[in-house]
């Protein structure tokens, strides 16, 4: 079978290549996982297939060694094929060389995990076939920086080395390996060699996957979700400008690096189409494709979800989040609008049924749940639940593959779980420089558990989530899907077909216990409650500018994506504050009012200014110990409507009575109706020159007493001269002795 390779270079660092692949013969439809699909033609004594040509996907070639594409599985009488690209930095193709080692099938999945760990030596000693010496790399066809290595695979001796009869695979019986020999999982190790020296540049394990099922093989069931996410950020100081016209604008855009990934992979899924696939799309992800014009990348993921058999579209949240941190944060209400807002804006984009509240499916979690955690995932609709199998104990296996069992979530009704695998997800970013190569080791992973029990009459399956911390890689997806299309022993389905499967939940032997969450994982809980807060206050007072609430609800959304790191989370989350800023800054108390209440009742105007383009409804509120309003307190509050209107002034008229003369100010506040977000205050200087009947009471007062006291004071003063006087008048008369 001849596949032609190309790929096209988009970015830096990357290969074109092109390569003769072979597959199984017994599955002339297969073909091979590489960085790009192209014709494919396959002769077997029966069968034929062509795949038509494809466009094409970028390959890394940043290790010293790279793997662009090998062939998924060898049937009887095919050759093992595979295209590597030696690595940035290498010595010339003359000075290189190529060793191939290929150990004996191996029994166990553990084994496949040694055989991954253990240095990629071409060791002859431990080998069951191995090359003499180094096939010289520019010896191999070679095309745009790829080259091809075609090994004939034989059962038993006969393997040779050289520059004209290149490699034969030599498949003997070893001891301690497989049980259905020659049909295996053998490891294969490849090393890049300078010939000047004899020093070991860089190499690799892939492995041969020698299959000689017949078609009515029970297959290993497996379900593969794959998410359709990146992480998005927040801007570097956004104006408020900006903010006012667009709250999304407190978010950095989509990198082009994350755009090209995201596009390369729904290319990917599109051109390996017949291949089912679990999707969890992110609907932040497809505002941003959006946003950035990537319309058809959006319909591509419209045409896949548009076929529920093949690929089956998850009810996901708008983020990625953790889910039991939410919930052990008191922040359940936060995580029921992530998955609210994250269906119906998904279903909006993709032109999908929106799940019913109650129908949502099934719960994709790459972190530990409790049981509380599940009542509230019930709760919102969902029955079934995928963990990963690290953060259960006892969970009921087939072997190394999964099986459904119920949790209890504490309300009554237990929730059927099943659980993905952790060696898998481990899979699609190790090795993280060659992607291809770890989506081979993915599938060889596969085939070793089904031969752990081939043919079970029993349903076997297994389940892959990628790790959040996984970006999605084009090439690694391309692999992948390529490698599982009609193969032989790997049956793709989606979560749903997958659970259908079984006729019933198997009960834990020990119960299902849930390894609990721990921590907050650094979410800034608080910073989430005061943007709730004063985004849903903000929403009371402008409740028709449904073009602004949803976008600032969703900025609170995003502020909890796992995504993020805990101080990119509490970014978002400022960014989120200074959006509602933004839109409350529009609205404003005219300052510097000075008012003169000539009379002792009068009306107080209050000036309020709205910039924005909506109605704002408000609370006023006017305050002053030295005013008396109409309910006779200090204090009056009114409901008032601003009309939209650039720099539009609305005067609210208070009526007042003053309780004294003089200057004093009045403080004004604006509030939203509901949740008590200020959106302006002011002051208002007030002038008083009404005299009240109180003053003049008092001030009679004052003059009487004053009279009465100068009266009672002359009165005195009086007397007491007259009392003066006459002592005076009665002065003694001298008498004669």
């Amino acid at each position: 079978m001849v596949v032609a390779v190309c790929c096209a270079v988009v970015v830096s660092c990357t290969v074109t290549v092109t390569a003769v692949l072979t597959a199984g013969g017994a599955s002339a439809g297969a073909r091979d996982a590489t960085a790009a699909v192209a014709t494919v033609s396959s002769t077997s004594t029966s069968t034929s297939a062509t795949t038509p040509p494809a466009a094409a996907l970028t390959v890394p070639a940043t290790s010293p060694l790279t793997l662009l594409a090998q062939s998924p599985w060898v049937t009887p009488g095919q050759p093992f094929v595979v295209q590597i690209a030696p690595g940035p930095g290498s010595p010339p193709p003359s000075q290189l060389g190529v060793t191939v080692a290929v150990d004996a099938c191996l029994s166990s999945v553990s084994g496949f995990d040694q055989s991954l760990t253990a240095p990629a030596a071409a060791d002859a000693s431990s080998a069951v076939s191995s090359t003499t010496a180094p096939l010289p790399l520019d010896g191999l066809p070679a095309s745009g920086g790829g080259y091809e290595l075609s090994m004939p695979v034989v059962v038993g001796s006969g393997t040779g080395s050289g520059p004209a009869r290149g490699f034969t695979i030599g498949l003997t019986p070893a001891a301690d390996q497989c049980g259905l020999f020659p049909s295996g999982v053998y490891p294969v190790h490849i090393q890049l060699v300078d010939t000047s020296t004899g020093r070991v540049l860089g190499g690799f394990t892939t492995h041969l996957i020698y299959v000689g099922a017949a078609s009515g093989t029970q297959k290993l069931r497996f379900a593969l979700v794959l998410p359709i996410r990146a992480p998005v950020v927040a801007a570097t100081a956004p104006t408020t400008k900006a903010l006012v016209n667009d709250p999304a604008g407190a978010l950095a855009p989509l990198t082009s690096a994350d755009l090209a990934r995201l596009v390369g992979t729904v290319d990917a899924l599109t051109r390996n189409a017949a291949v089912p696939v679990t999707l969890e799309i992110s609907a932040q992800t497809l505002a941003g494709l959006q946003d950035s014009g990537h319309t058809s990348t959006i319909s591509g993921l419209d045409a896949l979800v548009a076929r529920p058999a093949v690929h089956q579209l998850v009810a996901a949240p708008y983020v990625p989040v953790d889910a039991a941190t939410l919930v052990g944060t008191g922040l359940g209400g936060e995580l029921a609008l992530q998955i609210a807002r994250g269906s119906a804006l998904a279903a909006s984009e993709l032109r999908s049924p929106v799940p019913a509240p109650e129908e949502r499916g099934v719960w994709i979690s790459a972190d530990p749940v409790d049981t509380t955690t599940l009542a509230q995932l019930q709760a919102d609709g969902y029955s079934q639940l995928v963990l990963p199998a690290d953060t259960v104990v006892s969970a009921p296996t087939n072997g190394s593959a999964a099986e459904p069992f119920p949790v209890a979530t504490g309300t009554g009704t237990p929730i059927t779980a099943i659980t993905s695998s952790t060696d898998l997800s481990q899979r699609f970013s190790t090795p993280a420089d060659n992607p291809v190569l770890a989506a081979h080791q993915l599938v060889a992973e596969l085939a070793q558990i089904y031969y752990e029990e081939p043919n079970d009459d029993a349903v076997r399956a297994m389940v892959a989530v990628p790790p959040t911390s996984w970006s999605d890689n084009p090439a690694f997806v391309n692999a992948l899907l390529g490698a599982l299309e009609a193969n032989p022993i790997i049956d793709s389905v989606t979560l749903a077909r997958l659970v259908g499967s079984f006729p019933a939940a198997t009960p834990c032997r020990d119960g299902c216990r849930l390894v609990p969450a721990s921590g907050t994982g650094g979410l800034p809980v608080s910073a989430v409650r005061t943007q709730r807060r004063r985004v849903q206050s903000f929403a009371t007072a402008a409740p028709t500018a449904r073009h602004l609430n949803g976008p600032l609800g969703d900025l609170v959304l995003a502020g909890e994506s796992e995504l993020l790191r805990p101080d990119q989370q509490a970014a978002v989350l400022h960014n989120t504050g200074l959006a509602v800023d933004a839109q409350v800054g529009q609205v404003t108390v005219a300052e510097g009012q000075s008012i003169t209440l000539t009379s002792q009742q009068g009306t107080l105007p209050v000036d309020i200014v709205s910039s924005a383009s909506y109605p704002v409804s408000a609370t006023l509120t006017v305050t002053s110990d030295k005013l008396l309003f109409p309910d006779g307190t200090t204090g009056w509050t009114q409901s008032t409507t601003l009309l939209p209107g650039h720099g539009h002034t609305d005067v609210v008229y208070v009526k007042v009575r003053a309780r004294t003369s003089g200057v004093f100010t009045v403080a004004v506040t604006l509030h939203a109706p509901v949740g008590g977000l200020l959106l302006s205050s002011g002051q208002i200087a007030v002038r008083s020159t009404a005299t009240s009947i109180v003053g003049i009471v008092l001030s009679l007062g004052a003059v009487v007493v004053l009279a009465v006291w100068w009266i009672r004071t002359s009165r005195k003063r009086r007397a007491d001269r007259r009392a003066e006087e006459a002592g005076t008048d009665r002065t003694p008369v001298d008498t004669p002795r």
